[in-house]
């Protein structure tokens, strides 16, 4: 269906307090007053969400109508005269406020939403004044922990439904209910569980009267007394536009800045309250050097000089590697590979830590998005091909969400399903492996809800990107992007800000702006097996922490070949446990500098946070480094030519499709690896709240499957694959494609990673129940 523009939308003419205004068919009254900027207070309406009339707060007078109604849900028509101010109106909105007061506790001085609450504001611009009730108010338990951020004063809350509402229609994860009916209508979770979401901080955010706060936040600073500074989350690749509040130089919390083109007014609760480890007392706050096999307190200009004569002396032999990049800035990504590219001279750079690692024709198409975040809330239709949104871009989520409470039809294809199943068109699951049989099999689907010259988005995720198939997919979907109008092909792979450190330079094979090189060094995985085999003069590590990622038995082998490491990094990861220099580093929320996030949008880092004494960026560790080596590093037009580029990313529409399969054809069970948002990484473990959030991680395969392996639920079993073997236990789950293995990244209970550097998806594999349950 077209979607008419506002220029073709009828037009109505109505007057509110004597001011004449002409408005869409469709807006309401409340939405023209706005226009006018007419004050009418409201609670339950918001914006992101059809009217409710919950509160009736928003009472005015029509002309005509024999009483009061709620103009946020009344439709304008036609020569409506409004009045907002008519004395039935004020006394009416003064009624509805004495009501809600009556309960309402006196807890303004101590409650986190004092200076910044609408019920404040609206009882002293529209409050009666005095309160004519002398009765004892009601009283309840508080406050109530609804889950490990979430906190429920009963006491305030006014039932406007915002928070409910905000699981109904944007999140669609119904985490929060209303329980209960009349005066003893409350908040509460489904069968009164701890409440289960990703995107929980933003009912607090929108709730009107500090019924809900939040455990992380809780009675640590006042709004007036904090610091606000814009900035970027840059703990996914969506990167989310937020406000770092601080107090005393510590962050007090941080909150959604809006940005319609990304976010809106959203944050998932990794970018609510994902910051705490930017303050905890175990970040390193000084250089560390080896000695006698120990790591020990050391100066900047002793930790300097050691690492300045180990570079200077593996120069000559060029046995030198950089490794990571993910979690700097831009500029600090361009830094890194210009001192070690340039002036040392090494081609072995590379920010990828999880593999399959590709070649530039193995990879085909480059990761991002064709289209911005925002404009998936105008889609008529979209194809989720082996991508679990929540779980790897939670905000795209909620954007395509409001498209789907449009009317959009959106289709799933893969291994398992997300938990954004239940509000898709369909979910059509299938082993790994069969990803081409699919997409021919669906391609009349995609065809038929392209007619009518709709919009539609093809969102393409790991289970394919990482499959040996993967340029006979992309070759494909290229075909079917090619004959279908209005069709986006968003290529959605990538941690934190690694598209930025890609544009960089941060590769063996790319320079700064995807420039081709032709000398090419090793990847992360031929880097780590030659260095493995051969040993290596020296490994350059910042923000990143291949101990968790590479098979550990490869890693300690690398470890004792490798002659000099130094780790750059917050905490004393498993990585920097075997440096033999460790160099603290500052925080996402202590920096300034680009991200560049999954759109090639490029958005600002700004500092919220006090810089701690004695630790420095990235950028300028390694100028110190360049200036200890004599030479003069510092970012340059290129560097500014980059950063100033359009943000849209370009592709070529051609592919030199040669087909891949490493499979085992004959393997009747297949891997597929799954990624989530809360994992056991080292900044989750340093995050009181959000490691409460962490699921334990199980080994997920079909019911049907455990019977024909005799196994049960809970079992504890291993997985062989490459001769190499895991353990976790097992969890039955309907929601698995038969046929499929589904293995957790990102946590230490089962070290996925063990099984090999290249993960490819639909790798063959075997499992055991282990009759032996070890201690």
């Amino acid at each position: 269906m077209n979607i008419p523009t506002s220029s073709e939308k009828k037009m109505v003419n109505l007057t509110i307090d004597g001011n004449a205004v002409s408005v869409p068919i469709g807006t309401t009254v409340y939405q023209a007053a706005k226009q006018l900027k007419i004050d009418i207070p409201v609670f339950c309406y918001l914006d992101r969400m059809p009217p409710f009339g919950a509160c009736r707060m928003c009472l005015v007078q029509v002309d005509k109508m024999p009483k009061l109604q709620t103009s946020c849900t009344l439709e304008a028509v036609e020569g409506m005269v409004v009045h907002t101010q008519a004395s039935e109106a004020v006394k009416g909105r003064e009624s509805i406020l004495e009501f809600l007061l009556i309960n309402h506790p006196l807890d303004c001085p101590i409650c986190d939403k004092g200076g910044e609450c609408p019920l404040q504001d609206h009882a002293y611009n529209h409050g009666p004044g005095l309160s004519r009730f002398f009765e004892e108010k009601r009283r309840f338990k508080k406050p109530i922990p609804l889950g490990p951020v979430l906190m429920l004063d009963r006491e305030r809350c006014i039932v406007c439904a915002r928070c409910t509402r905000f699981g109904d229609l944007i999140a669609g994860d119904h985490a929060l209910e209303m329980i209960d009916r009349g005066y003893k209508t409350e908040v509460g979770t489904p069968h009164g569980r701890p409440v289960e979401s990703k995107f929980i901080g933003n009912t607090i955010s929108i709730c009107p009267v500090g019924a809900l706060t939040s455990q992380v936040y809780r009675f640590r600073a006042r709004p007036w007394d904090n610091i606000h500074t814009s900035s970027t989350c840059t703990l996914c690749p969506v990167g989310c536009s937020s406000i770092l509040d601080s107090r005393d130089g510590e962050i007090m919390r941080t909150r959604a800045q809006e940005n319609k083109a990304v976010n809106d007014i959203w944050l998932c609760d990794k970018g609510w309250f994902g910051y705490e480890f930017s303050s905890s007392t175990q970040r390193l706050n000084q250089p560390l050097i080896r000695r006698n096999g120990q790591l020990e307190p050391a100066t900047w200009e002793e930790a300097l000089n050691l690492i300045t004569e180990k570079l200077q002396a593996s120069k000559a032999h060029g046995k030198i590697g950089a490794i990571g990049g993910n979690p700097l800035t831009f500029e600090e990504n361009y830094l890194y590979q210009k001192l070690f590219r340039n002036y040392l001279g090494t081609p072995h750079i590379d920010h990828r830590l999880e593999g399959p690692l590709l070649t530039l024709q193995e990879e085909g198409l480059m990761p991002g998005m064709e289209m911005t975040i925002g404009e998936t809330e105008e889609l008529s239709y979209a194809f989720i091909m082996g991508l679990d949104l929540t779980e790897e871009f939670p905000i795209v989520w909620l954007r395509l969400k409001q498209a789907i409470n449009k009317g959009a039809k959106v289709v799933f294809m893969g291994h398992f399903a997300p938990e954004i199943a239940p509000h898709l068109e369909q979910t059509l699951l299938h082993s790994p492996g069969q990803e081409l049989e699919m997409i021919h099999k669906h391609l009349s689907a995609i065809q038929d809800l392209s007619q009518n010259n709709s919009r539609g988005a093809l969102f393409v995720g790991r289970q394919y990107l990482s499959s040996p198939l993967r340029l006979s997919i992309l070759s494909k979907l290229l075909e079917i992007q090619e004959k279908t109008p209005h069709l986006t092909l968003n290529i959605m792979e990538g941690n934190g800000n690694s598209l930025g450190a890609r544009l960089a330079g941060m590769r063996p094979d790319l320079g700064p702006g995807q420039t081709p090189l032709t000398s090419l060094g090793h990847n992360t995985q031929t880097l780590v097996d030659t260095m493995a085999e051969q040993g290596w003069d020296y490994l350059h590590i910042a923000g990143a922490n291949p101990a968790r990622k590479f098979p550990t038995a490869l890693w300690n082998l690398v470890r004792q070949k490798l002659k000099f490491m130094v780790v750059q990094d917050i905490f004393l990861t498993e990585t920097a446990e075997q440096a033999d220099v460790v160099l603290p580093t500052l925080s996402y929320v202590e920096k300034e500098g680009t991200f560049i996030n999954i759109e090639g949008r490029k958005q600002k880092l700004l500092p919220g946070k006090e810089i701690p004494e004695n630790i420095y960026s990235d950028a300028d560790i390694f100028i110190k480094i360049a200036i200890k080596l004599g030479y003069p590093l510092s970012l340059d037009s290129t560097c500014e030519q980059l950063i100033n580029q359009p943000n849209r990313l370009r592709r070529s529409s051609k592919l030199n499709n040669t087909l891949r399969n490493d499979s085992d054809g004959t393997a009747h069970l297949r891997a597929t690896f799954a990624h989530v948002l809360f994992d056991q990484g080292v900044r989750m473990k340093h995050n009181s709240h959000l490691i409460k959030l962490v699921k334990p991680p199980s080994i997920r395969i079909h019911p049907d499957e455990a019977l024909y392996y005799q196994l049960n639920e809970g079992d504890l079993i291993s997985v062989v694959a490459n001769k190499k073997s895991i353990e976790g236990r097992l969890h039955l789950d309907q929601e698995v494609a038969r046929g499929t293995v589904v293995l957790p990244l990102g946590f230490d209970d089962i070290p996925t990673q063990n099984l090999g550097f290249t993960l490819f998806n639909g790798m063959a594999v075997e499992i055991h129940k282990l009759s032996i349950i070890p201690h």
